[in-house]
């Protein structure tokens, strides 16, 4: 296809029982002209066969087998090479609706938005995962009308419903290639720097309130894999690159960087309250040098400081319980 309208971007790694189902919900889109740009990045584990089999039974994609260098690396090779009007990021163990990029580019188009997002719901077939503590509905929340980035950005906060994954968004290609956005190279979690800043961007922004996305949880991926100090130094950078982004008298973007970092730094005080002593020493250093103390929440706090009576909490509810119940 010469001039697709939709580039769909899928970086793969090791997820050889699942990304024949991702491929095919793209492949099986009543929405046509798209294009299907999937990165293998160094699988190991037989993917390679799948997607080289796949691929030859669509002209629409196109496959690159390299060495593994990260989805980031991954995901900014194929926005080089997409041609479409609009983006969507797929990650290769989840499920595309049949509807969905048909529904969300007649909406973008009609509307002439920058950024389209919609909801998603998770699945496992591990009954050790609770499917629903990974919340991405925003449905009551938002509205259908068309909002500024940055004002969506405030709002989704202060609900606490500001949720960045890829597979959520639909973006204009033009915002992305004109602002100079890319995934920062050799970070977990880059994800949540590229969409906060296309979001700094974007001046029309708008919502369907559907669950065209299903997002699958297991063991050993990126958002189910133990915290550690790799994700915690992702962060750091996060909060770097955010820090970077203010522009002098842009007080309402500055305001919601503020919030961004003030969001992230929590997250990452309470999460780390797994870590070693000396790891949540170089958290608890960082906050401090970046005059983030009081950005803290007291829980958030404690549980940096002292994980262990978090700990003895849960130890405790248990038998506690049983003898109230009693």
């Amino acid at each position: 296809m010469i001039n697709p309208k939709v580039s769909v971007i899928m970086p793969v790694f090791n997820t050889v029982s699942y990304v024949e189902e991702a491929v095919n919900s793209i492949l099986s889109q009543t929405f046509r002209e798209l294009e299907v740009i999937i990165i293998n990045d160094g699988s190991t584990d037989g993917s390679e066969t799948i997607l080289n089999e796949v691929s030859n039974r669509d002209n629409r994609i196109t496959l690159i087998n390299k060495k593994n260098e990260g989805s980031a690396i991954a995901r900014s090779l194929g926005l080089k090479m997409a041609k479409g009007d609009y983006l969507y990021f797929m990650d290769s163990d989840d499920i595309l609706e049949s509807c969905a990029l048909e529904r969300c580019y007649k909406r973008a188009l009609e509307s002439n938005l920058d950024i389209l997002i919609f909801d998603a719901v998770s699945f496992s077939e591990d009954k050790n995962f609770r499917a629903e503590g990974f919340d991405y509905c925003k449905k009551g929340h938002v509205g259908s009308g068309v909002y500024d980035g940055v004002e969506i950005i405030d709002y989704l906060l202060s609900k606490d419903l500001f949720r960045v994954p890829p597979w959520i968004h639909f973006v204009k290609r033009d915002l992305v290639i004109e602002n100079g956005i890319d995934f920062y190279p050799g970070i977990i979690n880059e994800d949540e720097l590229f969409f906060s800043q296309i979001y700094f961007f974007a001046k029309r922004v708008g919502y369907i309130p559907e669950d065209f996305f299903r997002r699958r949880l297991r063991p050993n991926s990126t958002m189910t894999t133990k915290f550690s100090m790799k994700r915690v130094i992702s962060y750091f950078t996060i909060i770097e690159e955010l820090d970077r982004s203010r522009v002098t008298g842009e007080h309402r973007l500055n305001r919601v960087i503020d919030k961004l970092i003030n969001n992230i730094i929590n997250g990452v005080s309470y999460q780390a309250g797994s870590l070693k002593l000396s790891e949540r020493a170089v958290v608890l250093r960082f906050i401090i040098t970046k005059g983030l103390l009081r950005s803290l929440k007291t829980k958030n706090l404690f549980v940096l400081l002292f994980p262990f009576f978090i700990s003895l909490k849960r130890a405790l509810y248990k038998p506690i319980k049983a003898i109230i119940n009693n």
